[in-house]
């Protein structure tokens, strides 16, 4: 069972890791560990070692002491809607603009007839 600590630190190091615009994947062949052990260390299922720290720190581009600054990443801890805005922001900024822009008008229309064509249910 992971405790609070690691938790948030797994928080942390997910949050940096996706401003960087990685991967777990990414994030675990730049770090030299497997993808299972990206995603636990994110989790707080396991504590990363020291060394494993390291590497994180040196591939993320942040002070060590920064992985473990725990009221940074409560006081800025995302909400599902932000998470999920990040990963596509993330997905985006690989496309081109003509891309963007189109995908931007389908999504908008979807919304605009959903708002237009929902209706509660009635109790």
């Amino acid at each position: 069972m992971s405790s609070r600590i690691e938790k948030q630190i797994g928080v942390h190091i997910a949050k940096l890791r996706i401003d960087r615009g990685l991967t777990q994947s990414e994030l675990a062949e730049l770090i030299d560990v497997t993808i299972e052990t990206v995603s636990r260390l994110e989790r707080g299922v396991s504590i990363p070692s020291l060394k494993t720290l390291e590497n994180i720190s040196n591939v993320l581009n942040v002070p060590l002491k920064d992985i473990f600054d725990i009221e940074f990443s409560q006081k800025f801890r995302a909400s599902a809607i932000e998470k999920e805005s990040n990963k596509l922001l993330v997905y985006l900024k690989s496309k081109k603009l003509d891309d963007i822009q189109m995908c931007y008008r389908i999504v908008r229309s979807i919304f605009e007839q959903i708002e237009k064509n929902y209706q509660p249910k009635k109790i």
